[in-house]
């Protein structure tokens, strides 16, 4: 592979041109991934002029609604997924690249075009189509081997959105030590006072959670944790379900459960009033790169019940409920012991405000714009 060759900057101003895969903002219904890269783009636009340096273009974005204003954009991506959608990754993206003055290009969700002579930056939000294979379909973990490797080999820097994925990532893959940075997400402050209502949910009168439907969500060791709690509690609390199905993973087969309401996507309005109106959030989850819907809850002051381990733990710190994600009984447990202390959900409450506190989307977007200043002054 020949070496990537800089693009010149503009003789009118020592910004730099930067631009950002918008592929994940196609998807219908975006996930974390949609939601960092949403994030990272308003922030940058934003405070481009004085604070980042960088002029960022969204390529691929230009039919995409709501985006933050004052985004550029360039090109259409022809499908948010699938085979087309990696050809213009690999093949339409290098040809885009090299016909304008773009001093770095980042790719907000692993996928980078191996053959640009860009400098490329990637971030890789964890890896585990390769480290659990069987939580996805065969196709879609087969792709990510071949691909993911290629992504470590042709960056010139990595992102990573915790320490816990930093360290996965280079278990597995030594040589991106040395050019894998930790960036951590933000959170943005939600709106209660506009929130919309859920019909027959009560505030504070259910238990929730939030993430897409998929084996690493342990969603069912949930359900099982929560029909041990039915059992021992007289009057228990409904339990509420928010996300997306996703056809990228592994089918899940979820028990049948009473008590259990499945409401799929939600608008934000919406979701804004499911963080802020649940007794305790639920997010039992068996590996994460970053888990955004623990601060989501938090910043509104909800308790949380989240995983012993990996991200999860990094990210709740000591403000969140931690327990066994394998052991149903463990999750019942943390529901009880949260749900019958009204002190300890206070002191949950203000730890979870204060620890969503440490992480601003404008701290994210000012260490990525640095390291794009680094990328593009060491080419």
């Amino acid at each position: 592979m020949e070496p990537k060759i800089a693009n010149t900057k503009s003789p009118m101003s020592d910004r730099i041109q930067v631009g950002i895969n918008g592929r994940v903002l196609v998807k219908p219904s975006p996930g974390g991934v949609g939601r960092y890269t949403h994030r990272l783009l308003a922030e940058l636009t934003a405070g481009s002029v004085d604070k980042y340096e960088c002029l960022p273009v969204a390529i691929g974005a230009e039919d995409v609604l709501n985006l933050p204003d004052g985004v550029k954009t360039e090109g259409v991506v022809p499908a948010h997924s699938g085979p087309r959608a990696h050809l213009w990754e690999q093949l339409t993206l290098p040809r885009i690249l090299a016909s304008e003055e773009y001093d770095v290009f980042h790719t907000p969700a692993g996928n980078p075009p191996v053959l640009s002579q860009t400098p490329l930056v990637t971030t890789i939000h964890d890896i585990s189509p390769i480290t659990h294979p069987e939580w996805f379909t065969k196709s879609y973990a087969a792709l990510y081997r071949i691909l993911t490797p290629l992504a470590v080999r042709v960056s010139d820097r990595i992102i990573t959105v915790s320490k816990s994925a930093r360290n996965e990532l280079i278990d597995i893959y030594p040589t991106a030590a040395n050019k894998t940075t930790v960036i951590y997400n933000g959170v943005e402050g939600r709106d209660t006072v506009d929130s919309e209502p859920v019909d027959s949910l009560e505030t504070g009168q259910f238990l929730l959670f939030v993430g897409s439907v998929n084996p690493r969500k342990n969603l069912s060791g949930l359900l099982h944790a929560y029909h041990h709690y039915r059992q021992r509690t007289s009057d228990p609390y409904p339990l509420v379900l928010v996300g997306p199905d996703n056809d990228v993973f592994a089918s899940t087969d979820l028990p049948a459960v009473d008590g259990v309401h499945r409401l799929g996507f939600m608008s934000e309005s919406q979701l804004t009033w499911l963080y802020d109106s649940a007794a305790v959030f639920l997010f039992p989850s068996l590996h994460e790169g970053f888990g955004l819907p623990i601060l989501e809850a938090m910043s509104v002051g909800t308790p949380v019940v989240t995983s012993d381990r990996g991200a999860m733990a990094e990210v709740a710190g000591n403000a969140a409920h931690l327990v066994d994600p394998t052991d149903p009984t463990a999750i019942a447990d943390g529901i009880e012991d949260v749900l019958e202390d009204i002190e300890y959900q206070y002191t949950l409450s203000q730890r979870g405000r204060d620890r969503a506190s440490e992480f601003t989307w404008s701290q994210t977007a000012h260490q990525t714009a640095e390291l794009f200043r680094d990328v593009a002054d060491d080419a």
